[in-house]
């Protein structure tokens, strides 16, 4: 069966912007990707497959990843939906908001999650809006796009200058060399290793990154 699989080339590889696309391709692609790359670059072309329902997995892996109990009893007791994502560090998600409580865990390899309360997360994303348009605006000409706040991994986030600025606001000490830290201030952040679990609270912002070597697995359950 084909899955859904997430291309990035970073800049240096693509000669310009990072590059996005999805393709659908079998297992073997992937677990071929993995196999051969080397971990003394992290810099080449990734292949991730990412926010795979579980419920399209072969039944055999399914029962390696039954439902969590809590998420089971908490709340309405309603599974909205579930993932699978697996890869080979470094990975990455933008900063994005999730319509429902998200139990996040981690199954292989490392990941980094910065997160920030609603409220700081919406203006995050209206100030990354406003930036990403000046240019426009100072020319006299419309807006390229505009952008989802709930939109879940969308192209428009995965590449260009949307994810540049993303990216720096909830990463880095500096943007555009202005300093950074009235928005970093109010981040906060988990380090997950294998078996650890991260609750992310419905509404709450959050970016992940795979860091480290090798394999990244990690699955979630959406619920109600």
């Amino acid at each position: 069966m084909p899955l859904a699989l997430e291309i990035t080339t970073p800049a240096s590889e693509s000669g310009g912007s990072v590059t996005f696309d999805r393709i659908n391709a079998p297992l073997r692609v992937l677990l071929s990707h993995i196999d051969s790359k080397s971990n003394e670059r992290t810099d080449t072309q990734s292949i991730y497959l990412a926010q795979h329902d579980l419920r399209d997995l072969p039944q055999v892996l399914q029962d390696d990843l039954p439902t969590p109990d809590l998420v089971k009893l908490a709340g309405k007791g309603d599974l909205y939906s579930s993932s699978l994502w697996l890869g080979r560090s470094p990975t990455y998600t933008p900063l994005h908001r999730d319509p429902n409580p998200n139990l996040f865990v981690q199954l292989a390899g490392t990941k980094v999650i910065r997160l920030f309360r609603p409220e700081i997360g919406d203006a995050i994303f209206d100030h990354m809006t406003k930036l990403l348009h000046q240019p426009q605006a100072e020319k006299g000409l419309p807006a390229e796009h505009h952008p989802r706040s709930a939109s879940f991994r969308g192209e428009e986030m995965m590449m260009g200058r949307e994810r540049s600025l993303l990216h720096d606001l909830v990463w880095c000490e500096s943007l555009d060399g202005r300093d950074n830290s009235a928005v970093l201030q109010h981040a906060q952040q988990a380090r997950l290793g294998m078996g650890q679990v991260l609750f992310i609270p419905k509404g709450w912002w959050h970016s992940v990154k795979g860091i480290g070597d090798g394999v990244t697995a990690s699955a979630n359950w959406w619920f109600r």
